[in-house]
């Protein structure tokens, strides 16, 4: 029953992703064009630093939120606890928000030649920064969504969020290239918050019968500001390292190689997050609160059992494809000017499950209040990542660099499965072990096969065909029957 309810979760919030690939890809393709390498790096650059530095003042806020909100949803709902999670949340972030905005534009210098190495860029940085309060906003509307499983209104804000979007970022690109980029970035953010936070009204404070006038009658209470400062004080300690980190590995590969290289490499970090973007909103989306409401390790192993089985087998297809494909995708849907990536693509891609696969494990602490390990596991996986960037990148240039995507996630990998191994008595189901074990030797042999073409396509559509004789036999009923209700209408 667990696996039907994420799988048909999962094919909701996966709707919307078609939609946001090829426009992905139409979007890659028009940055290609008309800013180039430099342009693709500053953009990229760009929304990664402003999502950090998000990331970084919410440090887990957010998170801990969603936990007291799903708990309440596990008993009887009381709107008037509901309005003062809500209002001890935001007398919490509103300061932190204020204070990170300032500091941001204080130190605008430094930063500017931190994460693009020229202080040119550094109107860029200052128009971009404005979308910060903006993302901090939309997490938190993201957030109440998300503690309802409200998985509905996440499709559907995709779908507007993307195709509004679009209309902005063409004309912005076309007439005013870079410049026109950067500002795209700060409207992509106001568009998303207006999106998000009309949904999160009319889904979650309508249907709930919460009332701005709760949030503003209800009390700060000491209980959920404690429990919210346990999220926090992990979170900015961890968030500020992990940020750090992040920061400092995209600015030794700018400083040492250029920002042109940080935008040769945008083609893969780019695609692997379109192929993701297909599952991974079904872990953070459906599984958080999920494992906040769950009684019981039992129930935890179960839920991330069925998770980890459902994740492998969609996202087994995509990296297949996106390394067969990869030398004719990156020109036509690139440039040229990228064909390189295709030399460091098939390493990123087939790591790609490590990534999936501890990124559901990581997703267990904050809902069983370990924060205190995660913390620990942040430290040791980030400073891990920071040192081998330091030492491997000057020396091997972007193979270096792609070590932070390849070796790291296969160590984060195997120390979690360690911890909830001992924690919790994690063990995969016998069924989840062979597709476990099926994902590492397709990704062995598209390494094998990476540079003959001829042989690596033929061994793909092998692969993906293999996948079906995995499946269980309830599997293959559920999935024909979604495949007939697609292409046959009564």
């Amino acid at each position: 029953m667990e696996l039907k309810i994420l799988a048909k979760n999962t094919l909701i919030l996966a709707s919307p992703k078609v939609l946001k690939f090829f426009v992905g890809i139409l979007r890659a393709k028009f940055i290609a064009i008309f800013l180039g390498l430099t342009g693709a790096g500053i953009i990229d650059q760009l929304q990664d630093t402003i999502t950090q530095i998000r990331n970084f003042t919410l440090s887990g806020l957010s998170d801990g939120m969603v936990k007291l909100i799903a708990h309440q949803n596990g008993i009887e709902i009381d709107v008037q606890k509901i309005g003062s999670i809500i209002k001890t949340y935001l007398v919490m972030i509103i300061p932190i928000t204020i204070t990170v905005t300032i500091l941001g534009y204080i130190y605008a210098d430094e930063i500017t030649l931190y994460i693009f190495g020229d202080i040119q860029y550094k109107l860029y940085f200052q128009i971009g920064f404005i979308a910060l309060p903006l993302a901090i906003l939309s997490s938190t509307a993201n957030a109440l969504l998300k503690a309802y499983k409200e998985i509905k209104s996440f499709a559907t804000a995709e779908v507007f969020i993307i195709l509004i979007n679009l209309v902005i970022f063409l004309p912005l690109v076309y007439f005013y290239e870079i410049s026109g980029g950067v500002v795209y970035v700060t409207l992509s953010f106001l568009v998303t918050f207006l999106v998000v936070f009309f949904l999160m009204r009319k889904n979650v404070f309508k249907k709930h019968n919460i009332t701005f006038a709760d949030i503003k009658k209800g009390l700060v209470s000491k209980e959920y500001f404690k429990n919210l400062l346990a999220f926090i004080s992990y979170g900015i300690v961890g968030g500020t390292f992990y940020i750090f980190t992040e920061v400092s590995i995209r600015a030794i590969v700018v400083n040492d190689l250029g920002i042109d290289k940080l935008g040769l490499y945008t083609p893969i970090t780019r695609w692997s997050n379109l192929f993701l973007g297909f599952i991974m909103p079904a872990i953070y989306t459906y599984l958080y609160p999920r494992l906040s409401e769950a009684k019981s390790d039992k129930e935890i192993v179960d839920v991330v059992n069925d998770v980890f089985r459902l994740i492998t087998f969609v996202a087994l297809p995509f990296i297949i494809v996106g390394v067969s494909t990869r030398q004719w995708i990156i020109p036509l849907f690139y440039s040229k000017e990228f064909i390189d990536a295709a030399i460091y693509l098939p390493y990123h891609f087939s790591t790609l499950m490590f990534v999936i696969w501890s990124s559901i494990f990581a997703q267990i602490f904050w809902p069983t209040g370990r924060l205190r390990h995660q913390f620990i596991f942040v430290i040791i996986i980030n400073s891990l990542s920071l040192v081998l960037i330091y030492f491997l990148v000057p020396i091997h240039g972007l193979y270096g660099y792609l070590i932070k995507f390849t070796i790291v996630p296969l160590i984060t990998m195997l120390m979690y499965f360690a911890f909830w191994r001992n924690r919790i008595k994690f063990k995969f189901k016998k069924e989840n072990v062979i597709i476990i074990l099926y994902a590492l030797l397709c990704s062995v042999l598209l390494l094998l096969l990476k540079d003959r073409m001829i042989y690596l396509q033929i061994l793909s559509i092998s692969l993906i065909i293999a996948l079906y004789f995995l499946l269980k036999k309830q599997e293959k009923e559920f999935l024909i029957k979604k495949i007939k209700a697609i292409f046959i209408r009564k």
